[in-house]
């Protein structure tokens, strides 16, 4: 259980301690996030709520929709390596959204339906440029 000392502003917390070994490089990742955060009060805050936040995501199926257009996917390593290496080295795309973007459209959206799709928004202008 969380306890509060609104006087002084500093978060107790009841329950077993922990003890966890971390490299130097991420420490310091941990404590730019804290300083530029004010809403964690220190390391173990964050880890509480980050380790909380994994363990529910985990637990989440592995596609879940999000508000408006967007979908987060679990990405096996070795995919995710490839996609980083055509972005990063390669310098293919200019993100990984593109590189997902651009495989959904090859497998999912035809050539044909690309073509017709162009020709009908081709259509639509021309009868909209008629109009005027």
């Amino acid at each position: 259980m969380t306890v509060c000392d609104a006087d002084i502003g500093v978060e107790r917390m009841d329950g077993e301690r922990i003890t966890l070994r971390l490299e130097p490089e991420i420490l310091e990742l941990i404590d730019d996030f804290v300083e530029k955060r004010p809403e964690f009060s220190n390391r173990s805050h964050l880890a509480r709520i980050a380790l909380r936040a994994f363990i529910e995501g985990a637990q989440e199926t592995p596609v879940s929709e999000e508000a408006g257009n967007r979908v987060t996917i679990e990405v096996p390593t070795a995919l995710l390596h490839v996609m980083k290496t055509m972005v990063e080295e390669e310098g293919l795309y200019n993100s990984i959204t593109d590189v997902i973007l651009e495989t959904l459209r090859n497998e999912f959206v035809s050539k044909q339906y690309l073509e017709e799709a162009k020709k009908r928004a081709l259509e639509s202008r021309h009868d909209a440029m008629q109009i005027l």
